[in-house]
């Protein structure tokens, strides 16, 4: 296993270097202050990052203090973009082109046949009312097969959560990689 300590703006890094979920936002770009601390981070003797971040490099954190600092800080992962309601993926389905081909030729069929000579007959309707409503369960259809497949997807996500080898008071215990802490020692090895 390999106990040497280095730090770099990737995962390859030793220290775990902590950042507020709220910094965290998809698409939002690092201030120049943050990469300028990156840098700084990048050289700086492992023995003053172990200061700076009041860590033992050979014990690492007590269990007590990476609780204090998960508190503080929060979990260690990227905010989830909110679930979309099951009205929000009915609606998308009726936005490819094909879906607003046939919605229009539905529309247009039945106002075709309302100011033609059989405007009168219910039957002269059919044919477009059978295509809005075809379309439409087609797209209730898809929007809670999208539904359940997410749902799925976040229960199998949940299952295979990665974990990851850290020192926690002075033993390499391995911990859930969301609960890596500012000032943990990470415990690289091959395989």
């Amino acid at each position: 296993r390999l106990y040497h300590c280095f730090t770099s703006a990737t995962l390859q890094f030793l220290i775990a270097r902590g950042m507020p979920p709220s910094q965290m936002k998809p698409g939002k770009q690092k201030s120049s202050s943050q990469l300028d601390k990156q840098a700084e981070d990048a050289v700086t003797a492992i023995e003053d990052l172990a200061k700076q971040y009041k860590t033992d490099l050979n014990k690492g954190l007590s269990t007590k203090k990476a609780a204090e600092i998960l508190e503080r800080d929060g979990p260690n992962e990227l905010e989830k973009p909110p679930k979309p309601t099951l009205l929000l993926l009915f609606l998308m389905q009726l936005t490819s082109f094909i879906i607003i081909l046939l919605m229009v030729s539905a529309v247009a069929s039945v106002l075709v046949n309302a100011t033609g000579p059989k405007a009168g007959d219910p039957l002269s309707y059919t044919t477009g009312i059978a295509i809005g409503l075809i379309v439409l369960i087609n797209a209730g259809i898809a929007a809670w097969t999208e539904s359940r497949a997410g749902d799925a997807l976040e229960a199998l996500s949940k299952m295979t959560q990665a974990n990851i080898y850290v020192m926690r008071d002075g033993k390499e215990v391995q911990i859930p990689v969301p609960t890596v802490v500012a000032g943990d020692i990470v415990v690289l090895g091959t395989g």
